[in-house]
């Protein structure tokens, strides 16, 4: 006698869902990969002078009258690079594991950045350059590093020519409107990207995009992403 079985019954939303978070999540590994190289060298910065330090106080240890002194201005700048360096790799963790709504002032976000990816984008041929000033608004730093990064990855992996990638902003009621804009550049040359991972495409942008609630459009070298403001920055 044969069994019957019930044929499960598939819910094409749900289905359609969780596509949807798997290309977010997805595009955020991506972004992550293509940028542990800087985030690697970041994070160890602020290491790599408690070497050379405890190289100095070993040569003066090694003599028979020390300078106790000088000694100690080494030890205070040990503790301080050891300090940043914890605070730095605390910062980095924040990449792999984003405080939902923690806001962060537009301008420092887009700073972070411009610092992470100013000398790649450089070796390979385009220049980046940050025109936004101080703004009274935040937004949300998951979202700002996601999109932001992944649209400076895209843009300049279509690229085959020399070009400058300007960033600024345009406050409005109720958001701030970030503009990454392509120009020309006679001088230099592409470096053709090849570091053994795939390229960004637009899919992935406008996936990090959705899931942040960022408005995102593109048109003759200009991309322009919307963020809601999450609040206005403290006076100081």
């Amino acid at each position: 006698m044969k069994s019957s079985s019930t044929p499960e019954i598939l819910n094409p939303f749900a289905t359609r869902s969780l596509v949807r978070v798997q290309q977010v999540e997805a595009a955020r590994y991506a972004v992550l990969r293509r940028l542990s190289p800087a985030l690697r060298h970041h994070m160890v910065r602020h290491l790599q002078p408690i070497g050379l330090i405890y190289g100095v106080m070993d040569h003066k240890l090694s003599r028979g009258d020390p300078d106790l002194q000088a000694l100690r201005v080494n030890a205070d700048k040990i503790n301080e690079f050891a300090k940043a360096a914890l605070a730095q790799c605390i910062d980095i963790s924040t990449w792999l594991a984003p405080e939902l709504c923690a806001p962060v002032p537009l301008e420092s976000g887009v700073m972070e950045c411009v610092g992470l990816l100013a000398t790649t984008l450089h070796f390979r041929g385009f220049r980046l350059v940050n025109e936004i000033e101080v703004m009274p608004c935040q937004v949300r730093q998951g979202a700002l590093r996601m999109i932001l990064i992944a649209a400076l990855f895209e843009v300049s992996d279509g690229l085959d020519a020399p070009a400058t990638l300007t960033l600024s902003a345009l406050p409005e009621q109720s958001g701030v409107t970030l503009r990454l804009q392509v120009s020309a550049r006679e001088d230099g040359r592409v470096e053709e990207y090849d570091d053994g991972y795939r390229k960004l495409v637009w899919s992935d942008v406008q996936a990090l995009a959705g899931a942040e609630g960022v408005a995102l459009s593109r048109q003759d070298g200009l991309v322009t992403m919307r963020f809601p403001v999450e609040g206005e920055t403290p006076a100081p």
